[in-house]
């Protein structure tokens, strides 16, 4: 029988190659959304300093929709079609295939942030999303989610406590 190629992370913990693959989706699938959540955050911002409306809010948003591949059927639910609806490349889809991943490598905790906030955006209603604050609000609400989640890896997987003497000798003398 073949072994997986496998990184010792430790003598008891083994970081396999299938385990490396979802830890770095799931890098990327956080950074996707962070990065549409800004993208969608800063034209509506634009929008709303310009004193815009909903159709003005629309063609800020149709150039993120584009490069997303986002088709709009309804030109009015651009924003909820980028952050909730499309099947493959909204911010809520992103997250969702995050927590996939996470399943597969991360604490309990981490995938616990993850679900409260796929909760949060499966309770939002896609046609609310027309004006530049309502849409500002919802973006606000990823982000800090987001930070949320960077915070749950942050203290799961590398905040560590300081050694005592005792576990520092007991190193050196091993």
């Amino acid at each position: 029988m073949v072994e997986p190629r496998s990184l010792a992370v430790s003598p008891d913990n083994w970081l396999t190659d299938s385990r490396v693959y979802n830890l770095i989706w799931l890098g990327r699938w956080l950074e996707r959304t962070e990065s549409i959540a800004r993208a969608v955050s800063a034209a509506a911002h634009r929008v709303r300093q310009a004193g815009g409306d909903e159709d003005q809010l629309v063609a800020g948003l149709a150039p993120i929709a584009d490069f997303l591949g986002v088709e709009l059927p309804d030109p009015a639910q651009v924003a909820g079609e980028i952050l909730l609806n499309h099947p493959a490349s909204s911010a809520l889809q992103c997250l969702s295939k995050a927590r996939m991943n996470a399943t597969q490598v991360a604490p309990v905790e981490l995938i616990r942030v993850i679900a409260a906030i796929i909760l949060d955006l499966e309770e939002t209603e896609a046609d609310s999303l027309r004006s530049p604050e309502q849409v500002i609000a919802i973006t606000a609400r990823i982000e800090s989610g987001i930070a949320d989640i960077y915070q749950a890896i942050e203290s799961r997987w590398f905040s560590r406590e300081a050694l005592t003497e005792e576990e520092v000798f007991h190193r050196f003398v091993q």
